[in-house]
């Protein structure tokens, strides 16, 4: 393997095609006529691409042959890295989803802190990158690259105290809270950054507050293990 097949193949959230196995003279720099050189083709440059082109335009209008003019290749050439757009698109996703303040298995942190920081890094993504956050709504949780960041969470609630199935809900519930109150703030142009923050924090801290309602040390029903 030559080392820009293994940079491509360790990009955080690549999905190689099956049959690339080498590199054609495309992937090399390559001179213009007018004496400048494209940079060489990578999973990351094409990755940063399609990221910046659903920045600055919309996630529907992105398409392998609008991306492959934005790096000045055929299209074709993208499939050597990503086998279609959908691949590329979660390879997308779980690059941005792995910049996430995820929860880590037995770290001794208190539940609470961990819950306000990740909903704090997935608020900041979602600003970040307002166009992208649609796609995760067609994303099932229990599949890349989704189910890294489900499977985290759902843990957590379970070390917090919470049964199976309450874990679950718990994460469902603030998972729709998150994204909705983004596009529901994008959706209220009248309202400042302080007011959104503000109404977000909110928001939160009642969800923290009912979640924590629901643990065996503060529900009288849980504790003595009757009911529900």
């Amino acid at each position: 393997m030559n080392d820009q097949y293994r940079e491509a193949a360790q990009a955080p959230g690549a999905v190689l095609a099956p049959d690339l196995h080498t590199w054609t003279p495309d992937e090399a720099a390559t001179p213009h006529a007018d004496g400048t050189v494209r940079a060489p083709l990578s999973c990351t440059r094409i990755m940063d691409a399609a990221l910046r082109y659903v920045d600055e335009n919309c996630l529907d209008e992105l398409s392998m042959r609008r991306l492959g003019s934005e790096l000045g290749v055929e299209a074709m050439s993208l499939y050597r890295y990503f086998p279609s757009k959908a691949a590329l698109l979660n390879a997308v996703a779980g690059r941005l989803l792995s910049s996430l303040d995820l929860p880590v298995a037995g770290s001794g942190t208190d539940w609470e802190v961990q819950v306000r920081a990740y909903s704090r890094s997935f608020r900041t993504l979602n600003q970040a990158h307002p166009n992208l956050m649609p796609l995760l709504g067609t994303m099932s949780p229990s599949e890349p690259p989704l189910s890294d960041l489900h499977g985290r969470m759902v843990g957590l609630w379970l070390e917090a105290g919470l049964g199976a199935d309450d874990a679950e809900r718990a994460q469902r519930a603030l998972q729709c809270y998150l994204s909705g109150s983004s596009q529901w703030h994008r959706a209220s142009p009248n309202c400042s950054a302080g007011d959104t923050d503000a109404d977000f924090m909110f928001g939160l801290e009642v969800f923290v507050d009912g979640f924590r309602a629901r643990l065996p040390e503060h529900d009288p029903v849980l504790r003595f293990g009757s009911g529900r």
